[in-house]
């Protein structure tokens, strides 16, 4: 009974926060409260302020969040059933970023939407949305690029740079990163 009381009065110091921070520094100062925010909370701040998270999601403190929108700051960020972003993730909310069921990636990693292509004015930007698909998993450190499907089923090794799609059941890695195939004995 003492217990919910203190979550409910965590919960209430979260929801003030998160008012606060949105009000006085817009959708980054948000973002800032969402970083710092004990994982029990932070899918219900995240769906209050316009993501689509599932029930059964796993989000570990620490998310960083880049390019939220103005007004619905996490309308990007799809996350479907049984899926798991690791600690201090990057997340560029500039496009759509979807993880299919049970699709995740480890800590560290950072999923980019968009892409400046030179610092000379007016600097354009590659865009695109990226989306991992059913049971695909990118490990510790990853980094992906805009607009990359990683497969069904696929599996990207530890601090590897995904810049093209990956097809579904493949295990790629390096940088860039390219299938990689058991060796014959």
């Amino acid at each position: 009974m003492l217990k919910r009381f203190f979550w409910w009065l965590e919960d209430l110091g979260w929801n003030i926060k998160c008012r606060y921070g949105f009000w006085l520094h817009g959708p980054y100062g948000l973002a800032r409260v969402i970083e710092k925010m004990p994982f029990r909370y932070i899918v219900k701040y995240l769906r209050r302020y316009g993501a689509t998270v599932s029930d059964t999601t796993r989000i570990e403190r620490g998310m960083i969040i880049q390019r939220p929108d103005t007004v619905r700051p996490f309308k990007n960020l799809i996350l479907k059933e049984g899926s798991f972003v690791g600690y201090k993730a990057i997340m560029d909310l500039s496009e759509p970023i979807v993880f299919e069921e049970y699709a995740g990636i480890g800590g560290f990693c950072q999923v980019w939407t968009h892409q400046t292509t030179t610092l000379i004015p007016p600097c354009p930007e590659n865009k695109g949305p990226v989306t991992l698909k059913r049971n695909s998993i990118c490990y510790s450190g990853v980094i992906v690029s805009p607009g990359v499907t990683i497969g069904e089923n696929a599996r990207v090794g530890a601090c590897s740079l995904v810049n093209k799609d990956v097809e579904p059941d493949t295990f790629v890695g390096g940088v860039p990163a390219k299938p990689i195939t058991a060796g014959k004995s």
